[in-house]
């Protein structure tokens, strides 16, 4: 940060500094507009024209003030938001002008200078989308770049998130989607990051429909998984689904725990195979593992997997074993469900009182509420719970929660 107050500084002074005479006419200039000194010795140092020491405080902030700011401590904390946003600037116009292969080249510099190309990269997605751009938005989902440099699962995860929310407000034609469902990174790090419960009979139905039909779409099993939590929030029929024992090894945690949720839409007979699960998993899966039981189990009102699972995460917090909060805020919510199902009010409302709904998983959030408010309003009865359930309920059209609402 200091050479670039010191570039700054080089850059107000107009010219290049490269001589003693230099260093005593930027001295008189700083007095005149700080009217505090710095000595033509200690600039001399400060750009490599005499021994470098260590610049003194006191200097930096002369020279943050000369520059235009209070301190070197506000120069420090501001330079970075100033930064991002003369590289929006930048981003905006190049937009503007349509210039894919500039557009490409500045994602790029911000990756080489290690400089966080995800916001840009967000940025610029988002435009695309809204301006209905998709042919500009395959070129970049196609690019090696992206390939390259959007690696971790992190880095996903916050583009993926910060994409498809934006997916639920664009009504994207069938052209389009198709379109769009043909590059890998918009399969790998959008649609199968952003995972959108409340839009099951919306545009993550179309996309899902689209993706199941492709031959070199991999991930078919997550799709039917999904499909048949579709048809049973419809009150529609369920599909089987049988893999392999050898194949259930292999697979992601969280898709496993997908995968043997399915037990649960179906009946008591396949309720049983649901337990199966417990041989697969591990003390680093565990919440990965349970993490969509704990969903469906809440979802069909299931006690018995309920019960199970709790005892299941209350070995693993034994062995001081624990996990991010969107888990333990969505076991929370199943543990707050199990204690009002068995009556005990109290404890069911000790629970409830210590969820943080900020914490549920983004792309589950608008699905998850419905279930936080229709059991805020059984504990409460209060107005306000009745009408934040009423307009979850909007946002989760489903036959079967419309009828349990109904019940209540």
């Amino acid at each position: 940060m200091e050479e670039k107050l010191i570039e700054a500084v080089q850059k107000k002074y107009g010219v290049k500094i490269l001589n003693r005479g230099d260093c005593e006419k930027l001295s008189e200039i700083i007095l005149e507009q700080t009217n505090e000194n710095v000595n033509y010795n200690t600039l001399r140092r400060i750009y490599g024209l005499a021994q470098k020491v260590k610049t003194r405080r006191d200097t930096l902030d002369v020279l943050s003030r000369f520059i235009g700011y209070k301190s070197y401590y506000n120069y420090v904390n501001e330079l970075p938001h100033e930064v991002s946003w003369e590289s929006r600037l930048n981003l905006y116009e190049l937009i503007d002008k349509n210039d894919t292969k500039n557009l490409l080249l500045f994602l790029e510099n911000k990756a080489q200078s290690s400089e966080d190309m995800v916001l840009p990269l967000i940025n610029l997605i988002r435009e695309y989308l809204s301006a209905r751009k998709i042919n500009e938005l395959n070129i970049l989902f196609n690019s090696d770049l992206l390939k390259k440099n959007i690696i971790t699962y992190n880095q996903k995860l916050i583009v993926g998130n910060s994409i498809g929310i934006l997916l639920r407000s664009i009504q994207l034609n069938k052209h389009e989607r198709t379109a769009l469902s043909k590059t890998m990174f918009y399969r790998t790090t959008i649609f199968e990051i952003f995972v959108d419960y409340s839009s099951l009979n919306g545009y993550y139905s179309e996309f899902s429909h689209l993706l199941i039909k492709k031959r070199d779409y991999k991930n078919k099993l997550f799709i039917r998984c999904l499909l048949n939590l579709k048809a049973y929030l419809n009150n529609s029929k369920i599909t089987s689904i049988h893999i392999k024992n050898s194949a259930l090894i292999n697979l992601h945690p969280v898709l496993r725990g997908r995968y043997y949720s399915n037990f649960l839409l179906g009946d008591k007979k396949s309720e049983l195979q649901f337990f199966n699960i417990k041989s697969l998993v591990s003390s680093n899966d565990l919440f990965q593992s349970y993490y969509e039981p704990m969903v469906i189990s809440i979802v069909t009102m299931n006690t018995e997997v309920k019960y199970w699972l709790i005892t299941q995460v209350e070995k693993a917090f034994e062995q001081k074993i624990y996990s991010e909060p969107h888990y333990i805020n969505t076991y929370q919510l199943m543990k707050t469900h199990y204690y009002a199902e068995i009556g005990e009010k109290k404890k069911s409302k000790d629970i409830f009182e210590a969820i943080n709904i900020d914490n549920f998983i983004l792309s589950y959030k608008s699905f998850l509420l419905y279930f936080y408010y229709s059991l805020g309003y059984e504990l409460y009865e209060t107005t306000e719970m009745n009408e934040l359930m009423k307009q979850s309920l909007k946002n989760n059209p489903y036959k079967r929660l419309k009828y349990n609402y109904k019940k209540n």
